[in-house]
Parts: structure tokens; C-alpha cells; sequence
């Protein structure tokens, strides 16, 4: 053999060797004459299956008759007669239809690219493959656009659905304006086009949802809907474009069926304020509450429906995920619309266990005065006082969960460290308390001597009294001292007595109870109420603390809707000099009883039956300085901020003046008197209280020093709701044989009364359920005389 031969033969063997080695599906260009004996098997237009030939079967397209190249294509080889011709019939009807229409597709890599489209799916219709390919001049073609919604064998997708997966907006664009072309279409699992949509981009969705939004909501076969499987997709400029279209972001990702939950849209929102959700939480899915980072974004939000409590992929509400990210002012516009604090995530953790693993005090705090599950286990039976950290910051946040009552772990639990192991009784591992703050010198024994006569007797039945004093935000600890009241007494606080009188907040808390309100509700709306109400420089607008107490208490509510308890509401009547005492009642008044008559030149105040209850309110919490007067009334604190000596004295002439008229079978006397606090400054040092005739400029400046405290101690004196005031009301119960309870707790600094603060106030709180749990023993008594046997 010459050179030239081997040479030759050599080449036979590679180019044979290649062409096996290609694989029967890859298209390769040949010459037609090569096929002019073959055995022709099956034929169909321009493209023929022969064989077999040397054992093998070979499927031909051959150029159309009009083109003068001398080309063709071989599509696909096998030994398989079987094999080769289920492939010729998946082929025959597309292949040279499509080629015709598409001078990109008749070329080797366009071939290529087709017939690997018909292996993977080989049920796709024409217009499948037309969505696919982007062959948008073939939706006009009769035979493409007959078969729009027709759907793919396997998966059941449609070629709109196709089109939508390849990423091409224009032809998703050519595919709507097709007439009758399905945008509600469901695959095999349930995906609508939205699904498909959720993972391409903002644009593709807004095509869409311009046309038709019906099937935006659908949940598909695994419990997602377009807006979940754009989360997870980590995709938020389609999670964003989804909310604008209206996607409903209170469907829970799961295979069950809806809850009563609201539908929520939250489309209006964010046009113009999209960019204040945070992007990088949306891949863990939820709500745009969860990828919310300020207080405004979470009370708009909560406005237009979106489910507070709604959990993401990982079983985290919004609350939960606030509190990792330790954004305190997320956790109290959460906590202010009253959040659930107990749900637990995919691993058990409480949003009690997550803010102690991240060392936030104040967090801990706020949730330990929502009354987070204290004793909580996680999947691993981890409590939160399992979980704090050792070190500075754990210790402290060890003592804020002893002091309210946090349990150890139980005897079995392993790894635990000093402060929560169940046999460790060193009490220096509770955690490390806070200073004591400066306080008057103790009545401790007086007050047990006070009390011991009337607290030995035996309970009565009578007349039962709550007394809630005024001052302002403090009121937050009204609510959380009624609270631990509440949870002593089972039942709620309304029901637990006969007669409630308050002055300014805690008028407003009675009013707002006895309106229907919870205690937690109102704790929760005292924290929506610093953010509006007391917004610009004093004195503050009168405009939104109105509107916060029409919403709570009703708009056209009169005092005589209310029925139980008995209210005794002060103000303060400043058209006259001296003011007077005004008290707005649900009750015939002693002089009423009497039949006195109203004289004077001043107009009567409105009886109970025309009494608007938002304006008790607003005039009850009308404090000079922070608000402007309620017409002629002002805040009832100027006369009786610890309304206690006042409620008894109009007891005491409601039962005289019902005797009086012969209604003795109605006459009751007390049983047992309750006054809350505000709480309890500590006690400051004050060096310059002399005012006199100042000869030098040194004097001039002591002079001014001193008007400004002395000032200070007449607005102290005038309100003043612990004290002396106290000491009266306590010597007052014994001298007539009636139990006294008094709970106001120390506070560890002064809080003012338009305090706006997240961290003061929820340290505030904390201090009021730490001093309740202190005296949990006191509780117990009272409770006693609440409900006498």
C-alpha cells in the first residue's frame, strides 16, 4: 500500500470513528447522493428514514426541491428499527414545517438546536416549539395559532408557559396579542404562568399582569404561589413587580387550605415606596412585613391587610425576624398591633428565644412585658433562660428573666450552665440586678399596721373599687400591673369589680375597657399612640389623639351605653375661678338621686345619656402644656391625679343619697379599694428652692434657679398621686375597716409623661411586671376579697 492509500484509509477510519462517536442524535451534513440506493422505510415530505444499511437506520432531511444546494442533513442513527422510527414520527410534522418559516432553524446549529428541543420534549406542539425557538411570525400561521393552548403531553405545559420559562419578553408579548390565548392555563402541578413568571423578570409580570391577573394567587401542587417561588428564587425585582400586579401576600406557602385570613394587596403601598422593603430576607419568603425596617413601613402595611402573623419558610413571623435583626423599633410597631409573641418557628424558638441569643436587653424586655412564654421549649428543650449567653450582657439578661419568674431546666437537661441548671442553688448565678434608685424612707411597718385590721377580717361581698391614676405614657404600667391582676384573678379585669375611676390615662384606660378594649390591646395601642400623638412640640396636636380615641371607644358611644362597672372619670372645670371637679359618670349622679337641680350661670356639662365617651377622654387627658384644652375642661389630673379619696367620697354619697330616697335594697358599701400607680421617680436632691429680692447679678441667676424649682414642686405637689396622698387613702380603708391595696412600682429613673423612647419605656414595663411578680404574695390576698367564698 502507498502512502498515499494508507494515508487515504487513515482518514476513512477517523472520519467514521467521528462520526460514531458523535452519537445518533447529532445532526450531521451529508451528501443526498449517498442515499440514492438506500432502502426508503418511511417518508414524509422532505424528510425519509432509511434503512437499513449496513444494519442501520438513518433519518434524512433533505433540502426542499426549490433550493439548488446539493445538501442534506442526517437527524438521527440507530440499529433500532423501533428506536428510529418513534423518532421519525416525532419528527416528521415539525421539522420541515418549521425550517420553512425559519431560515435560522435550516442551518446545521438551527437543526441542531430543533431536534434537541423534540428529545427533551417530544409532545411539543408547534407553537411550543415556535414559543421556544422565538419564532414570533408563526403565531399568525393557522397552524401554529390553533394549537396556542393546547398543552404539552407530560408536563401539561402551555406554549404560553413555555415562552414565559424562556426569559423572551417579546415573544410573550407576540403570544398575548393572540386571540384566545389562556393566561389561567394550570400545568400538571398546578403553575399558572405567574409561577413560571416569578423566576424571569419585572417586565415579563408586567406584561402579564397588564393583560390578566386571575390566576396572580394560585397556589400550585406544593402549596406555592407565584410570590412564594419568587422569594425562593431570591428574585425581588419579580417579588416586587408581583405585589404591584396585586398578589395576595397572606397565602401561607403550605398544601392545606386557606385560613379566614383576610386577602392582602399591598399594590398601592408600594408604588413609590418599593425600595423601603428589605431585598436580601425576600428569599426566606413571608410577608413584606417580614422584609420591613422601619415603624412607618409596618403600620402602613398592617393598614392594608398584611397578615401580622404571617410565617415564612423557615415558620418565622415578622416578629421573629425583627427581633434577629434586632431592630427594636420593628419589635414594638409589631408588638403596638398586637402580634402574637408564642408562636414558635420550624425549630421551636420563641421570638423570646431568639432576642436572648441576641443579647438585646430592650428587646427582652418588651417581650417579657407582652407577656412572651417565659418557660417556652424549643425542639431541643431548650427554654430561654437555657439559652443566654455567659458574659456581661447574659448575666444581666439572666436577671431581667429571673426576676419575673423564669424557671431552671428540669433535672435531665444536659449542657446546662449556673444560672439555669436545676441543681445549682447559688443565687448569685440569677443574673446581676440593677442599682436600687433613691427612694423616701420606707412606711413599711405604719402601712402593716394600717392594714392589719381590715386584711384580717373576713372577706365581704360589697362594693368593689379600681382606682388607675394619671400620668400620660406611664399609663403603660396601669396595663401591666391589670395585667398580672388579670392572670391572678382568671378572669377579665372588668368583671372583677364594681366601680373603676380614673384621671386622664388611666380615665382613658377605664373608658377604653369598659368600651370592650383587652388589656393587652390597650397596651398595644398606648405604643401606637406616643407615635402620632405626640408628635411636634408642645402643646402636640389635639387631632390624632382624638382620632385614636374615636377609634378605640366609638364615635357616637354615650356614657349610659355603659353599664358595668360604675365610672367615675375626672376632669377639671376651668371656665371659672376656683376650678371645680368635674366627674363624667355612667351613673345617676348623688344629686340626681336628690333631685337638686343644676343652678348658676354656667352651663350644665352633658348627662351620661349625652355624654360622648371619646370626649370624656379627650377631656379627662386634656394636660395643660402637652395638649390644648377640651373646650372648658382641662386634665383631671390639676385636682385629683390619684382619683382614690375622690371615688370613695362619691361612693359614700351615691349610697346616702339612694337612702335618702328610699332605694336602700341598692345601697352597697365597700368591700375593698385598689389604687394604681404610675409608678414611683426616685428621689432627687433639690439645692436652690429661695425666691427673694435678688441685689447682685449672682443672685439673679440663684433667684431664677429657684422660681424654676419651686415651679417644678408646686406642678409635682398639684398632681401628686403618691405620697401623702396615698398615706391618706391607706389611713382612711383602715379607719372604716376596708382592705387597701396599692401597687405602683419603683421606678429606676423619671419617665415624663410624653416619653417617646422604645428603650426607656420598655425597661418602664419591665419594672412594672418584675415588681408585680415581687409581689405575687399581695396578689394572692387580693384575690381573696375579689371573689369572697
Amino acid at each position: 500500500m502507498s502512502w498515499f492509500d494508507a494515508l487515504t484509509y487513515t482518514s476513512g477510519l477517523v472520519l467514521r470513528g467521528l462520526t460514531r462517536e458523535a452519537g445518533p442524535d447529532k445532526v450531521l451534513s451529508v451528501k443526498p447522493e449517498k442515499y440514492g440506493n438506500c432502502i426508503i422505510r418511511c417518508r414524509e415530505d422532505s424528510i425519509v428514514l432509511y434503512g437499513p444499511t449496513d444494519g442501520q437506520y438513518e433519518i434524512v432531511l433533505h433540502r426542499p426541491c426549490s433550493e439548488t444546494l446539493n445538501e442534506a442533513y442526517s437527524l438521527y442513527r440507530s440499529n433500532d428499527v423501533n428506536a428510529a422510527e418513534i423518532r421519525f414520527l416525532e419528527l416528521k410534522d415539525k421539522v420541515p414545517h418549521l425550517i420553512q418559516i425559519s431560515k435560522d432553524l435550516s442551518s446545521l446549529q438551527g437543526l441542531q438546536k430543533l431536534c434537541d428541543a423534540l428529545r427533551e420534549n417530544p409532545s411539543w406542539s408547534l407553537a411550543h416549539l415556535a414559543a421556544h425557538f422565538s419564532l414570533n411570525e408563526c403565531f399568525e400561521k393557522p397552524s401554529v395559532s390553533s394549537e396556542i393552548n393546547v398543552p404539552e403531553t407530560s408536563t401539561g405545559m402551555s406554549p404560553l408557559q413555555v415562552a414565559v420559562k424562556t426569559g423572551n419578553l417579546k415573544t410573550v408579548q407576540a403570544l398575548l396579542t393572540c386571540r384566545d390565548v389562556s393566561l389561567e392555563h394550570l400545568d400538571y402541578e398546578a403553575n399558572s404562568v405567574y409561577h413560571y413568571a416569578a423566576n424571569t423578570s419585572k417586565e415579563i409580570i408586567q406584561a402579564l399582569s397588564s393583560v390578566c391577573a386571575k390566576s396572580l394567587n394560585q397556589r400550585n401542587i406544593n402549596g406555592y404561589t407565584p410570590l412564594h417561588l419568587a422569594c425562593l428564587a431570591d428574585k425581588p425585582d419579580c417579588v416586587k413587580a408581583l405585589l404591584l400586579a396585586g398578589a395576595d401576600v397572606n397565602i401561607a406557602a403550605n398544601k392545606g387550605s386557606d385560613t379566614a385570613t383576610p386577602p392582602g394587596n399591598v399594590a398601592d403601598f408600594l408604588q413609590g415606596n418599593a425600595n423601603k422593603l428589605q431585598v436580601k430576607e425576600m428569599k426566606y419568603g413571608g410577608t413584606p412585613l417580614h422584609w420591613s425596617n422601619s415603624r412607618e413601613v409596618i403600620d402602613a402595611l398592617v393598614d392594608m391587610g398584611c397578615h401580622i402573623n404571617a410565617p415564612d419558610f423557615e415558620g418565622r413571623t415578622a416578629l421573629q425576624v425583627a427581633v434577629k435583626r434586632q431592630r427594636l423599633e420593628c419589635v414594638v410597631a409589631l408588638l403596638a398591633r398586637a402580634v402574637n409573641v408564642a408562636i414558635c418557628d420550624n425549630n421551636g424558638d420563641t421570638a423570646l428565644h431568639l432576642a436572648v441569643r441576641a443579647d438585646s436587653l430592650p428587646i427582652v424586655q418588651a417581650l417579657l412585658a407582652f407577656d412572651a412564654p417565659l418557660n417556652a421549649k424549643n425542639n431541643h428543650q431548650e427554654t430561654p433562660r437555657h439559652c443566654v449567653a455567659r458574659g456581661t450582657t447574659g448575666d444581666r439578661i439572666l436577671w431581667l428573666l429571673h426576676a419575673v419568674g423564669a424557671e431552671r431546666c428540669s433535672r435531665d437537661m444536659k449542657g446546662c450552665h449556673r444560672g439555669c441548671s436545676a441543681t445549682s442553688t447559688d443565687h448569685r448565678f440569677d443574673g446581676i440586678p440593677p442599682p436600687l434608685p433613691c427612694s423616701s424612707q420606707t412606711r413599711v411597718e405604719l402601712d402593716r399596721l394600717l392594714d392589719a385590721a381590715a386584711l384580717s377580717g373576713t372577706p365581704k361581698k360589697g362594693y368593689r373599687l379600681l382606682c388607675l391614676d394619671g400620668g400620660g405614657i406611664r399609663g403603660m404600667i396601669l396595663t401591666a400591673v391589670l395585667l398580672e391582676l388579670e392572670k391572678e384573678l382568671k378572669k377579665p379585669i372588668l368583671y372583677c369589680f364594681d366601680w373603676i375611676g380614673g384621671t386622664s390615662t388611666g380615665g382613658i384606660l377605664a373608658l377604653a375597657l369598659s368600651c370592650g378594649r383587652s388589656l393587652k390591646e390597650c397596651l398595644a395601642l398606648y405604643l401606637r399612640m406616643k407615635d402620632t400623638a405626640f408628635m411636634g412640640i408642645r402643646p402636640y396636636s389635639s387631632e390624632p389623639l382624638e382620632n385614636i380615641l374615636k377609634e378605640c371607644l366609638g364615635t357616637n358611644t354615650v356614657m349610659a351605653d355603659i353599664t358595668h362597672p360604675k365610672l367615675f372619670i375626672t376632669g377639671v372645670l376651668a371656665d371659672r375661678k376656683p376650678v371645680d371637679l368635674h366627674i363624667f359618670r355612667n351613673y345617676e349622679s348623688p344629686s340626681s338621686i336628690l333631685g337638686v337641680q343644676h343652678t348658676g350661670f354656667f352651663l350644665a356639662p352633658p348627662i351620661p345619656e349625652e355624654q360622648l365617651v371619646w370626649m370624656a377622654a379627650r377631656a379627662t387627658g386634656a394636660a395643660p402644656s402637652y395638649f390644648r384644652s377640651f373646650g372648658r375642661f382641662l386634665d383631671g389630673g390639676l385636682i385629683a391625679n390619684n382619683p382614690t379619696l375622690d371615688a370613695m367620697t362619691e361612693i359614700h354619697e351615691y349610697n346616702l343619697a339612694l337612702r335618702a330616697v328610699g332605694r336602700e335594697e341598692e345601697v352597697k358599701t365597700l368591700s375593698v379599694v385598689v389604687s394604681v400607680g404610675t409608678g414611683v421617680v426616685p428621689v432627687t436632691q433639690l439645692k436652690e428652692v429661695d425666691v427673694f429680692r435678688p441685689e447682685s447679678l449672682w443672685d439673679a441667676a440663684k433667684l431664677a434657679c429657684g422660681i424654676s424649682a419651686l415651679g417644678m414642686l408646686l406642678v409635682d405637689q398639684a398632681t401628686a398621686s403618691d405620697g401623702r396622698v396615698v398615706d391618706r387613702a391607706r389611713a382612711w380603708c383602715s379607719s372604716i375597716g376596708v382592705p387597701y391595696f396599692r401597687f405602683s412600682p419603683q421606678l429606676s429613673e423619671d419617665i415624663s409623661m410624653d416619653e417617646k423612647s422604645n428603650e426607656k419605656l420598655m425597661n418602664m414595663l419591665w419594672e412594672a411586671k418584675a415588681y408585680m411578680h415581687s409581689n405575687r404574695e399581695t396578689v394572692r390576698k387580693l384575690a381573696k376579697f375579689i371573689d369572697p367564698e
